[in-house]
């Protein structure tokens, strides 16, 4: 069996943190409606939270397989107000 490189694993961890961050910030751009069901709202943030896990695991995987001195910088979502929404 081979052991893909420490490169080819780093490589293969941007571009899931790449596609990570991207699925983050299209589900901030597609909130709910806050007038109407509360259910769908909470299920909305919910989803956020994890997608916000998500960037910040890969984030943290990345970060130390590159070592200390190569840390990513950590993202922050396009949506301004994403923090309130998030709770």
């Amino acid at each position: 069996m081979i052991t893909p490189s420490k490169d080819q694993r780093a490589d293969e961890l941007q571009s899931a943190l790449l596609a990570a961050r991207e699925n983050e910030d299209r589900w901030l751009e597609m909130s709910p409606d806050f007038s109407t069901d509360g259910q769908s709202v909470e299920q909305w943030a919910s989803t956020a939270k994890l997608r916000r896990r998500e960037v910040e695991r890969l984030e943290a995987i990345l970060a130390e397989l590159q070592g200390p001195s190569s840390s990513p910088q950590p993202h922050v979502p396009q949506t301004t107000d994403a923090k309130c929404r998030l709770g």
